[in-house]
């Protein structure tokens, strides 16, 4: 659902070429107003704001969440409005009845589309500063900022934290050094992203450790989603520039209560986590809201009491 650094600057480079192309179009609309020419496509038609070059682009853009939706709506209204002013003051123009307030309407909309533009930058940006530099994943601050939002937008599912911790990463960073611990968590991010379902985010939330937000209806369908993860990274062989590395993870998971802080339900992921770290490592631990834990069985994927 978050976008990577690439595809952010990738739109970013298109809303500035955006800019660079109205002004070339709006040079275009003074040479047509000189000649009397009403024949260009991209100024005339009655479809002209989906047939310019922005406005194709604009079109072929798969929107995340509701906030992508909400800034390119008002980019479309804008751009739409743009031309449609545009063309009425060439044609006034052209007819000999043109007047000061179509001029002042058609700047009106051109400020409206180039602020629109820059707001959706401006939000951009702020994803693209809040963006783990080694892994790629979204961070530690973007997960604070959004997570109140996220445990109300999760309803009527509910919101879980999964917790993971790369076991003996200490070891990997003396045995071969921190280039290779590098390779490791971006290898393993990469693979979160590739393994994460829509609706599981994966975050880096510092040093080895990761976090994946999900949201399902119960208890036993989010542990077998951390169970799950779990077990694909145990299986994935690392590659680096001399071999393979095999990683192993332990995982706490906990249900969010309502209106219940990140750092309350992290505390008990982080401790259903500690608890995996103690009894072995290379597992799924559960938390409930009484702090009461159990391991995420690993032949039928429910959870028992840790006693048991």
């Amino acid at each position: 659902m978050i976008k990577d650094t690439k595809e952010i600057d990738a739109i970013l480079i298109a809303l500035n070429k955006s800019i660079d192309a109205h002004y070339k179009w709006l040079v275009k609309m003074f040479r047509c107003a000189v000649s009397s020419d009403v024949t260009q496509p991209d100024i005339m038609a009655d479809n002209s704001h989906f047939i310019c070059q922005f406005g194709q682009w604009l079109n072929s853009q798969s929107l995340h969440n509701e906030d992508d939706c909400s800034y390119v709506n008002k980019i479309n209204a804008a751009h739409e409005k743009m031309h449609l002013l545009g063309k009425e003051l060439l044609l006034a123009i052209v007819d000999n009845r043109s007047h000061l307030w179509q001029f002042d309407s058609f700047q009106d909309a051109l400020l409206a589309f180039t602020s629109a533009v820059m707001d959706y930058k401006i939000y951009l940006l702020s994803i693209r500063s809040n963006i783990d530099v080694l892994t790629g994943l979204p961070g530690r601050r973007m997960l604070d900022e959004s997570f109140d939002q996220q445990l109300l937008d999760a309803e009527p599912l509910n919101l879980y934290i999964l917790l993971l911790d790369i076991d003996r990463f200490k070891h990997v960073n003396d045995t071969y050094g921190h280039l290779v611990g590098d390779v490791v968590l971006r290898a393993l991010a990469s693979n979160l992203l590739a393994w994460t379902r829509y609706d599981e985010v994966a975050y880096r939330y510092g040093g080895e450790e990761f976090i994946i937000i999900i949201r399902t209806k119960t208890d036993e369908q989010a542990s077998l989603a951390g169970l799950r993860l779990c077990q694909l990274i145990g299986q994935k062989k690392i590659p680096y520039a001399d071999g393979e590395i095999g990683i192993t993870v332990t995982a706490g998971i906990t249900r969010v209560q309502h209106e219940e802080t990140l750092d309350t339900a992290l505390g008990r992921a982080d401790r259903a986590m500690y608890q995996g770290k103690q009894t072995g490592r290379n597992r799924c631990m559960f938390m409930d809201e009484r702090e009461q834990i159990s391991l995420v069985d690993s032949n039928d994927g429910i959870s028992y009491p840790l006693s048991a």
